[in-house]
């Protein structure tokens, strides 16, 4: 199963889940996407771009040796849940998601840790 394949399983698992997308976030770039709906490349680039700066942590920038980088970031948005996974907490790939607010975030984590897994995404 290819990255696509997994991202198209999470799409369909999920009816709040409106874009999955996996993507190389210090080039902010999305790699691939699974959509419920045809959206254009600056959707994507804007997400990937949300999705960066979720992780940015004025804490780090100060003393990195405090606190570890974060390996999730959700940010609540007017148009639902932006939600970000990292595989490890120095990866610059990442999976992305844009949700409606009645996601079942500890299922989708869940999943999304498990696709990481699976692929050897790091």
């Amino acid at each position: 199963m290819d990255i696509s394949e997994h991202l198209d399983a999470i799409n369909k698992a999920f009816d709040s889940v409106r874009i999955t997308a996996f993507a190389d976030l210090s080039v902010q770039l999305v790699l691939a996407d699974a959509t419920k709906s045809d959206i254009g490349q600056e959707l994507l680039d804007d997400l990937c771009i949300k999705a960066a700066n979720a992780f940015e942590c004025p804490a780090l920038a100060i003393d990195s040796s405090l606190i570890d980088p974060p390996v999730e970031a959700i940010v609540m948005t007017d148009e639902g849940i932006l939600l970000a996974l990292r595989a490890t907490e120095f990866s610059p790939n990442a999976l992305i998601f844009e949700c409606d607010y009645d996601i079942n975030l500890k299922d989708l984590l869940e999943m999304a840790r498990n696709t990481l897994k699976k692929t050897g995404v790091e």
